[in-house]
């Protein structure tokens, strides 16, 4: 894929930015984009930021569930995955010596180079002021109510203020965002009996050659360390995501020797040019995968959305799924007024209702991949019994995927 910086229209630079506005967007992944495009189709006057430029590549799975194919349609945008994704057709869990290939059917493989782009360009479309290449320093909220967000340009540092009557991060894991933006967070996870276990994201993308990875077919391989995904994107690049321990990635010597740890006594690991191709890779890391924080504060004049709320360790696009349906109640409620300061409490209470049997199920899936013997004895099942992989699918990413033996 041509990943040469491009200028989206609706582009404008950090001296245009002065607004004021109505509602300023940090983060230009799914779930920021998919926020500041709702509001826009309804007339609100948004400005979308992020540090970088399109197209960018993120740390991700990069699949999207049959959840999040539904936000996609809703959006209006389900042309994005029909016309360049890549439909996913197994899941290969490996685990301890033994592989059981799943049938998934529902699901779509699309790089977030192209699926981050083009959300933007349908936002910009519709009306969003699209700024990339600045920071955002701070943000603070005056007597009056409207916000005070400080703009830095990241290739020159210049500083702009700008004032917004409301502000969505969609921060992701990465929250660089201080003043009244910035709360205590839950970065870490716990394990059985309440011992600390940290999870961090490990991603990159290989060369089309690095494995004989079949189209439409995810591999995931579970271990001690952690977990990790394989997946061929639509332009033939290998995507590698990876969920491994803090502790266990120092004791390795690095991310690289505790990923490919994952791929021991494993039937189909890929060979030699897989891992020459992991060791010659960048691999991009991210702070710990488990956070929680309000997704509104000082009465509506900051919300949260996607990973800046709340992440609990999705499964094959759940995440992406999840982000663009927090972006949606987040725009609905700014859209209906809400009772003026209640945007925030009604907001909260949408978003508790939404998610909590999603990442309820998720955290029973983390707890059963912290134990490999018993995720070898349900992947050595499934290749026997029909009934259990028929189970298996749906627990991963929720009801609308359908599994069956193979």
């Amino acid at each position: 894929m041509k990943t040469d910086l491009i200028t989206v229209p609706g582009t404008i630079g950090l001296a245009a930015a002065a607004g004021p506005w109505e509602c300023v967007v940090v983060g230009a992944g799914p779930a920021g984009a998919a926020a500041a495009l709702r509001l826009a189709r309804n007339g609100v006057r948004v400005l979308l930021v992020d540090r970088a430029n399109l197209p960018r590549g993120k740390v991700c799975g990069c699949c999207l569930s049959p959840a999040a194919l539904k936000e996609l349609t809703l959006l209006g945008l389900e042309a994005i995955a029909a016309g360049a994704g890549q439909p996913l057709k197994t899941l290969a869990l490996s685990s301890g010596g033994w592989t059981a290939r799943l049938p998934f059917r529902g699901g779509v493989v699309i790089s977030r180079e192209r699926l981050d782009r083009a959300i933007v360009e349908a936002g910009c479309a519709a009306g969003v002021e699209w700024l990339p290449g600045v920071d955002v320093a701070a943000a603070t909220v005056g007597a009056d109510g409207a916000v005070a967000v400080s703009l830095r340009g990241v290739a020159d540092g210049a500083v702009v203020t700008i004032r917004s009557e409301r502000l969505i991060l969609a921060t992701g894991l990465v929250d660089r965002v201080r003043g009244d933006a910035d709360d205590r967070v839950e970065p870490c996870s716990r394990g059985a009996g309440g011992s600390a276990r940290c999870l961090i994201g490990v991603g990159t993308t290989l060369p089309a050659d690095a494995s004989d990875l079949p189209p439409g077919e995810l591999r995931m391989r579970v271990g001690l360390r952690g977990y990790c995904g394989l997946v061929r994107l639509e332009d033939g690049r290998i995507d590698v995501a990876a969920a491994l321990d803090r502790a266990a990635v120092r004791a390795a010597g690095g991310p690289v020797d505790a990923l490919l740890g994952l791929f021991d006594n494993s039937p189909d690991a890929g060979g030699s040019e897989l891992v020459a191709s992991l060791r010659a890779a960048r691999l991009t890391a991210t702070p710990p995968l488990t956070r929680r924080a309000p997704p509104s504060s000082w009465q509506g004049r900051i919300l949260r959305v996607g990973d800046a709320a709340a992440y609990v360790e999705p499964f094959t696009g759940e995440g992406i799924g999840w982000a663009l349906a927090s972006a949606r109640l987040a725009a609905d409620t700014i859209l209906q007024g809400a009772g003026g300061a209640r945007v925030g409490e009604v907001y909260a209470g949408a978003h508790q209702r939404h998610f909590v049997a999603p990442h309820a199920r998720c955290r029973r899936v983390v707890s059963w991949l912290r134990s490999p013997a018993l995720v070898t004895a349900a992947v050595a099942s499934a290749r026997i019994v029909p009934g259990v992989a028929a189970r298996i699918v749906p627990l991963f990413v929720g009801a609308g995927a359908r599994g069956g033996a193979s």
